[in-house]
Formats: structure tokens, sequence, C-alpha cells
């Protein structure tokens, strides 16, 4: 066999190997094996427990919904506990994820009566912000409402997820990670925290959970205002969610230091503020805003602990019971 001038062995090699990433990358079979190396891996973890067990109540929100809801609390104060409930919370999610997640959900006649029947959003600033920095949006996002929206790059990249996925990918420079990848390889391996199904998607707040890095960029969020192109997306999913009868229900998990910014009565949270509004002339129910948070409850600023999860879950439980015959 004649090889073009220039081009050998080695070339075709790497060509054939960058192609079996990408393959890989494209399988959700591949993705979830690697749930304790890649935020993605535990985000399928999440997903395939929810389309194995529709729970009737969904939790949809980013790290502080994840490490701050514990459905089986939430279920411990409902009325007879005939509840299940999930904790669908990926970290570093925002609302364009929100809406992949969802849409993918309707795709499998999963919304409704049948199903899903109450979805409460854990939302909070980050949740309005360009943000894909573990790589969700390539994997997750709806395609379609990408090039709707007139995100090329993003609709792209759902496509060549070797590019739009390679900045997650050079974590495994990291020796932890690279280990981690290793071990995977050869035996099943349970992301930190444990599988979705132990503990319906909720994972405990603890300290490695999040860099010092990661907690100070969610808490930057809370000094811009929603992006637009990002906010879409979250009144699409709502529309979604209604017009399939789910109820939905917002929340504001609790922060240590400071207020949410959609109660914070600054002039430079009114962006917020005016969103909560409009969420209410959409039919969304705005759940109290909870309170009696001390600093032994969090894990950082952001962050609850399983303490004071455990004290939010039930609380929220409690809202949601009062809702139940209405």
């Amino acid at each position: 066999m004649r090889l073009p001038p220039g081009l050998g062995w080695a070339f075709w090699l790497a060509f054939l190997l960058t192609g079996l990433v990408e393959l890989a990358l494209h399988s959700e079979a591949v993705m979830f094996r690697y749930r304790a190396v890649f935020a993605q891996g535990r985000a399928y973890d999440k997903l395939f427990e929810v389309e194995r067990h529709p729970p009737q109540i969904l939790f949809i929100g980013n790290s502080r919904t994840d490490n701050g809801i514990d459905p089986r609390a939430v279920e411990r104060v409902w009325p007879g506990h005939v509840l299940r409930g999930f904790n669908l919370g990926l970290p570093g999610a925002n609302a364009i994820v929100y809406h992949g997640e969802i849409r993918r959900l309707d795709e499998r006649g999963l919304l409704g009566k049948a199903a899903i029947r109450t979805v409460v959003l854990g939302l909070d600033e980050s949740a309005l912000q360009e943000d894909n920095s573990l790589g969700y949006v390539s994997f997750l996002a709806d395609r379609r409402a990408l090039w709707d929206a007139a995100r090329y790059r993003d609709w792209l990249g759902s496509h060549l997820r070797l590019w739009s996925y390679s900045g997650n990918l050079r974590q495994l420079r990291e020796p932890d990670k690279a280990l981690r990848f290793v071990e995977a390889s050869v035996r099943s391996l349970d992301p930190v925290g444990g599988a979705a199904a132990a503990y319906s998607g909720y994972r405990a707040g603890f300290g490695a959970a999040q860099n010092a890095g990661q907690v100070a960029q969610q808490e930057r969020a809370a000094l811009h205002p929603p992006a637009p192109a990002v906010e879409r997306f979250l009144w699409q999913a709502i529309d979604i969610l209604q017009s399939r009868g789910v109820r939905v229900f917002v929340t504001l998990p609790p922060l240590r230091d400071r207020l949410s910014a959609f109660v914070d009565p600054r002039p430079e949270a009114a962006s917020y503020r005016a969103l909560l509004a409009r969420l209410r002339q959409r039919g969304v129910i705005v759940l109290p805003t909870p309170t009696g948070f001390g600093p032994d409850d969090f894990v950082n600023a952001g962050h609850l602990n399983d303490r004071g999860a455990q004290r939010y879950s039930a609380e929220l439980g409690h809202q949601l019971a009062a809702w139940k015959d209405r």
C-alpha cells in the first residue's frame, strides 16, 4: 500500500486514535464508565437513574442543589412518606443544561402525570451565566435549540467533542485524575459521594467538593446580571414543563454570607428581582426563602454541609407538602 507523500504510518495511527477517542466521547456508556473521573460521567449516572426509575418530584440545579437537597429527607416529612424524589443537581450546570435535561426527559415521555409530576428548580445567579467549564453543554444541551439560538460554536462542539471537551480531558495530566482513569478502566468505580441510585442523587457537601477557585467563580456570578442568551433557555425549559402539566417550583438555596440576588434589595440586584417576579407571573411557584442557617451549616460560602442540607431538605419538604392538595 502506497501512502501519500509525507504521510507515514505514524500519521494514520494518530488519525485512527483521534477518531476512536471522538467516537468514545459520543458513547454515553463510555462516559458513564468514567463517572468517577469526569463530571459528565456522573451526570449520566444521574440521568440514567431518572430514566430507569422516574421520580414523582425532580430537583434540578447546580452544585447548590446537588449538595443541598436530600430527597430522602424531603420524603421523611411528606404526609404518609409516599414520595419518590430525585436530585438531578449537576455542579457547574446552568440554564442551558437544565433545558437540555428537560428536553431529553420529555423526548422519553417522562414528563407529566405518568411519571415526573413536579420539578423544583434550585435557582441561583450562576445558573443564568455563561459557563461551560465542566463541558456539559457539548453533551446535554439540545442541539436544535443551540442552532435556533445562533450558538453555532456550542452546536459544533456537540458534534466535535474532542475539540470542545479538550480542556476537561487535559485534567488527565493530573496524577490523581490519571490514576482514577486507569482504575475506572479496569473495574466499576463510583464517583466521590457514591452512586446516584444509592442516595437519590444527593451528594453531601464536603471540603473537596469544590476548590477555592470554583467557589469564587460561583460567588462572582452574583455581581453580574443574568445573561439574556442563557435566561432564554430557562424560559424555554419552563415552557416545556408547563406544556406537559408538570408543576414547577423555584427554591433559592441558602447562602452563608449574603442574600440571594433574587431577594437582595440593593439596586444592583434589580434584574434578579424582576426575573423572580416574572417567574411568578408565568405561574411558577416561588417557595419562601429558607432562613435560620448558621456558619456551622455550610462547608463554604455557597454550599451546605450535610447537617445544613438535612435542615434545608426538611424545610423544603414541608413547603412542598403545603401545596400537595392545592
